[in-house]
């Protein structure tokens, strides 16, 4: 079927609905910061992608357009940061009570750790990262148990040998003996920081802000700047070759730099 549409020329003078430069540059960035916030939000690094989703939202302000903008929003993502520095706060404490002996407050400081690592993760809309914090938990409340029943049994064991049954106290004397191993290998388990301790991998946090979207944190992307939006504004390291060196926070592909030049050709931005 032939198409009837009649192009009307007095909609659009020019010839063209290309959209002003400035507010296409806003828009360009907006997006990539978005992105860069979203990858950061993937990655755990919530305070990282509170600052990027800011700059997004700042663009975005500028361009008079937000439809790029997805997720949490950049207060959330500050509250979700915050979380994360709380929860973090906490482990470090359970893993000094946890090696000094303090098996229930470790315990408790776990626990603590791990429902607000959750808070932070479903605010900021990333995945749990509170299995860590799960595995200390839980270690720590066998360290308890077993630091109690040792407790009891040297009671015992004391009230035995001083009423004359030495018998009974050496046998008491032996189970707490035992119980008190067994609580100390759990709570070294349990013990944030320690090299023997139980770790989840998901519980991960990688930090670090890549210089685009489609770049990863340290730049190692072949091809990355063929593609990248002009946003080279971090000091880049050194992409992979052809690639030479982004020291000069310009962007690729003709977007800003004078004479056009492309890494594809191995020249250094440096130098242009």
């Amino acid at each position: 079927m032939a198409d009837d549409t009649i192009y009307d020329a007095t909609a659009d003078p020019d010839g063209t609905d290309a959209t002003d430069p400035t507010t296409q540059a806003a828009i360009d960035s907006a997006t990539d910061l978005q992105q860069q916030a979203d990858n950061a939000v993937a990655q755990g690094d919530y305070t990282a992608a509170a600052d990027l989703t800011s700059q997004a939202e700042d663009a975005a302000g500028q361009a008079g357009d937000t439809d790029m903008l997805t997720g949490a929003s950049s207060l959330d993502l500050q509250t979700a940061a915050a979380d994360q520095q709380t929860a973090q706060a906490d482990q470090t404490q359970e893993g000094q009570d946890a090696a000094a002996g303090n098996y229930a407050a470790a315990e408790t400081d776990a626990q603590q750790a791990e429902g607000v690592t959750q808070d932070a993760d479903s605010t900021a809309g990333g995945t749990d990262h509170s299995g860590t914090a799960y595995d200390e938990a839980q270690n720590e409340s066998w360290a308890n148990w077993d630091q109690q029943t040792a407790d009891e049994n040297a009671q015992t064991a004391a009230s035995d040998l001083a009423s004359g049954n030495t018998d009974d106290a050496a046998i008491y004397s032996a189970a707490a003996d035992t119980a008190q191993d067994n609580a100390d290998n759990w709570g070294t388990l349990g013990e944030d920081g320690s090299p023997l301790a139980e770790t989840d991998p998901s519980s991960a946090v990688t930090t670090g802000e890549p210089d685009s979207a489609y770049a990863t944190t340290d730049d190692t992307v072949a091809g990355e700047d063929a593609a990248a939006l002009p946003d080279d504004t971090v000091a880049a390291v050194d992409d992979t070759a052809p690639a030479v060196d982004d020291s000069v926070a310009t962007d690729d592909v003709a977007l800003d730099e004078p004479t056009a030049v492309d890494d594809d050709a191995s020249a250094d931005d440096a130098a242009v």
